[in-house]
């Protein structure tokens, strides 16, 4: 933004959730981390202290890659405290329709690295050696209607000639009102619920211990470049680094692309019943999702509750009032209330978030061709804590020289359908001049 490095004011950040949080209650005393007061050297920037940063930082912490992590706000504060924990190799765009898409070999190389993701996050997890509600679950995934039945048919057969775990019908176990609610279904094993919020902290904890340097309440107010290496700008510090990682989500800022293939930004709504509230017609702790669209999705926590979320609707912000998310809640409820009508149904915490999408349905990970050594971790979608696991994987491989079949695949820069992308305002050029802009 031209050579007199003037300096360019940070927006507000976006308002990325309202309501009553459960997650963050799950905790009762969070660790806290320093303000950068300091100029620091690293060979990687970090900036953003949620689910997707705190894996990054983790990965790089066990191959031994020196980084920063700076949060604006505090660690697993922002999304990832809206986050309701479902960990599927599974996507909202099935396996048959992104064979359609974009081909066989490219689909099922995505549908493995996100099997492959999940079997990472779970060592990961492990690893830290901290009790972050990581458990391994199956899912299953219903045909809303008589229509989808076939649908659901073909996905199965799809998933059974790639040798994903899979196997077909409700099980019987399965009791209340699902099979006359719901036409048919398959479940897909080797899934997993967690607490997001934990297991952000136990991420960020286990990479501090080996080396990764984490500062709360440090927001960024520019980003420079000079001879190929990055200046982070916050108040009252600096970092330079040879490469930064951009997973601060849907905070402005991201790399923006053509209106047809820009992130989509919606609002979507979850609830978390009282303690006690597992019907008993529903055995081993299932995930469930369906395949309308919008569609509700529920699940367990460790302290016998029903986390149930859904109602997704096309508004890019979260500053729904109190009366919308009343309305939203009953509707999550009734529909639970159709498949358990044996249950009383009430809500202890409500909330609504902000999550985007793309417009081919992957999610945007990599550095953008005009914008080298700047690695974007968006996670777009409705699988996003195990493309955040996908981003970090890609971003080791980059940082170690390594090539990734996966680059190409989901770059920033790819043509989403149709129309050329184009690179945010508030990033640096690809120019070896000096240079600065607003980072968030």
């Amino acid at each position: 933004m031209g050579e007199d490095n003037a300096m360019t004011h940070a927006r507000q950040p976006r308002h990325l959730h309202d309501g009553t949080l459960y997650w963050p209650k799950t905790m009762s005393t969070a660790p806290s981390y320093p303000v950068l007061k300091q100029r620091i050297s690293t060979e990687v920037a970090i900036v953003g202290g949620g689910i997707t940063g705190a894996i990054c930082a983790a990965v790089l912490a066990r191959h031994g890659v020196p980084a920063v992590l700076i949060e604006g706000q505090h660690i697993a504060s922002g999304s990832t405290a809206a986050n309701t924990g479902l960990v599927q190799f599974a996507n909202d765009v099935m396996l048959s329709d992104l064979i359609d898409r974009i081909g066989e070999n490219d689909a099922v190389r995505f549908y493995q690295a996100c099997r492959k993701a999940v079997v990472a996050l779970a060592q990961l997890s492990a690893d830290t050696g901290e009790d972050i509600g990581y458990y391994t679950r199956s899912s299953l995934y219903c045909a809303s209607c008589e229509d989808d039945v076939a649908k659901l048919i073909r996905e199965y057969s799809m998933l059974r000639k790639h040798d994903f775990p899979v196997t077909w019908g409700i099980p019987s176990k399965v009791g209340g009102e699902f099979a006359k609610v719901k036409a048919g279904g398959l479940v897909t094993h080797g899934d997993a619920e967690m607490n997001p919020v934990r297991m952000a902290h136990a991420l960020v904890s286990y990479a501090a211990k080996r080396g990764v340097q984490v500062f709360e309440n440090t927001g960024v107010l520019e980003v420079g470049r000079l001879n190929g290496k990055f200046t982070v700008l916050c108040a009252e510090g600096e970092i330079v680094a040879e490469h930064v990682v951009k997973a601060t989500g849907y905070l402005p800022g991201i790399v923006t692309q053509a209106a047809s293939s820009a992130p989509i930004l919606k609002r979507t709504y979850a609830l978390v019943t009282p303690p006690g509230q597992i019907p008993e017609e529903w055995p081993e702790h299932y995930m469930m999702w369906e395949t309308a669209r919008p569609y509700l999705y529920f699940r367990t926590t460790p302290d016998g509750r029903i986390l149930a979320g859904g109602s997704d609707e096309a508004m890019p912000d979260t500053g729904c009032d109190a009366k919308i998310l009343q309305d939203r809640t009953e509707g999550l409820l009734a529909q639970l209330r159709e498949l358990f009508p044996r249950q009383d149904w009430t809500a202890e915490h409500a909330w609504c978030g902000m999550f985007g999408e793309s417009a081919d349905d992957l999610p945007m990970i990599g550095e953008h061709a005009e914008q080298p050594g700047i690695f974007h971790a968006l996670g777009v979608g409705g699988n996003g804590t195990v493309y955040s696991m996908i981003a970090a994987s890609m971003l080791r491989d980059r940082i170690l020289g390594r090539d990734n079949p996966l680059t190409p695949l989901l770059s920033p820069s790819r043509n989403q359908q149709s129309g050329s992308s184009s690179i945010s305002p508030y990033w640096p050029s690809s120019s070896t001049q000096p240079s600065t802009s607003m980072f968030a």
